[in-house]
């Protein structure tokens, strides 16, 4: 007697838990489709990124090759070195904010 009585007690609020959590599951489309800009807009930034990595490496390579004579050369080079280094702690700069504001916005099933 006493454990139908604890069944009766226990099974609407495991119900109303089920429920709860399918709740969670189900995604407004306009919350949806936000989040999906926004992560797109977030890994067309890394891709920016990545691109500017790629930049430096070849700069620094460049550089490297480059004579002692060439100073015009050498010169420019430093100075592409320098501004592909300010773009790319900008860049991560923008990618952190990106990502700050992606969580704040609550969109689910993220992975950065």
């Amino acid at each position: 007697m006493l454990f139908i009585l604890a069944f009766l007690f226990l099974t609407p609020t495991l119900y109303a838990v089920d429920i709860a959590e399918l709740k969670d599951v189900i995604n407004d489309p306009a919350v949806s489709r936000r989040c999906k800009a926004l992560i797109q807009a977030r890994n067309e930034k890394q891709q920016h990124q990545q691109k500017l990595s790629f930049m430096l490496l070849r700069n620094e390579k460049i550089l490297e090759k480059t004579k002692v004579n060439q100073i015009n050369l050498r010169n420019r080079l430093e100075l592409n070195q320098v501004q592909i280094k300010n773009n790319i702690r900008l860049s991560k700069m923008r990618l952190e904010s990106m990502e700050e504001n992606i969580v704040r916005k609550g969109c689910p099933g993220l992975s950065i």
